[in-house]
């Protein structure tokens, strides 16, 4: 039987909010993401996450088309991207939520976050919820599932899945403690529905919860402005402040927030207080 795997007692998490910058190349695009990460690294993370379907950006060096064009042209870099995230991973010898892309499957065009590991490993999550903007125009197509990780510690849900208490308590139940969120909201409405259902989330399952966010003026395949910021949430109990912000980034500015989330001190929050919705969740039947 193999040795389950190490729990480290800290991780430091770095939510990178990314500003869409005007990009002439795809060679640009890289050296974005690249110079991004590797920002993070140099900040202490060792669990980065990056925002959802940060590869918007390459839209910009593309002749402009119909908003129905954005998968068929985006899908195609999946594979590139897929071997930057894991080199970056190895090089650094840090986790990297990467945030979702698009990429072709058996299915059809799909929106999935890859998660890169120190050792090379790359695994996939997948978006289960599409949004209607999802479904037309850009005609993705749908996958379910969660995946475990060699990290059980660490969780994903992709930007709109984390608006269901379901999908988190299932994560949650498996032992995850950090949840990651990727998002891409292009106005107050989506950002804070977002946002808000993450503190939700942290509160039912008390657990910790990264949100990652992409801002900055798109402006083409008919696709507008990202609006947002990144933020690392606990619990809002004891010991951790009452905001329940550990960091958070600049409002619609290009920014990294990090924080040490303390599983030790998870474990204490869920064990004391007045209120302690992760042990109490099974008390009593919800009945009419």
């Amino acid at each position: 039987m193999k040795d389950a795997p190490q729990k480290d007692s800290c991780a430091r998490v770095a939510s990178i909010t990314w500003g869409v910058a005007p990009i002439k190349g795809v060679d640009e695009f890289f050296q974005h993401l690249c110079a991004l990460v590797e920002d993070a690294a140099r900040r202490g993370g060792s669990v980065v996450l990056l925002p959802e379907l940060f590869e918007v950006e390459l839209l910009k060096t593309m002749p402009d088309g119909p908003t129905h064009a954005v998968a068929t042209k985006l899908a195609p870099f999946a594979t590139l991207i897929d071997d930057t995230l894991r080199r970056l991973a190895q090089s650094l010898h840090i986790t990297i939520i990467g945030g979702s892309y698009l990429r072709s499957s058996e299915v059809g065009i799909v929106n999935v976050s890859a998660v890169a590991f120190p050792d090379g490993a790359l695994y996939f999550q997948p978006k289960n919820c599409r949004t209607q903007w999802e479904i037309e125009p850009w005609g993705l197509q749908q996958q379910f599932g969660l995946q475990r990780f060699p990290n059980p510690r660490l969780g994903v849900l992709v930007c709109y899945d984390s608006e269901f208490p379901e999908a988190a308590r299932a994560v949650a139940e498996a032992g995850i403690e950090l949840l990651c969120v990727p998002s891409y909201t292009e106005s107050q409405h989506g950002y804070q529905r977002v946002n808000w259902s993450c503190k939700a989330r942290a509160i039912e399952n008390e657990i910790f919860v990264a949100q990652s966010c992409i801002v900055g003026e798109i402006e083409c395949f008919g696709l507008g402005t990202g609006y947002g910021q990144s933020s690392i949430i606990a619990p809002s109990k004891e010991p951790f402040p009452a905001s329940a912000i550990l960091a958070e980034s600049p409002l619609n500015t290009e920014a990294i927030a990090v924080a040490e989330v303390d599983f030790d001190a998870l474990a204490q929050c869920r064990s004391t207080g007045d209120a302690r919705p992760w042990s109490d969740r099974r008390l009593a039947p919800w009945t009419f």
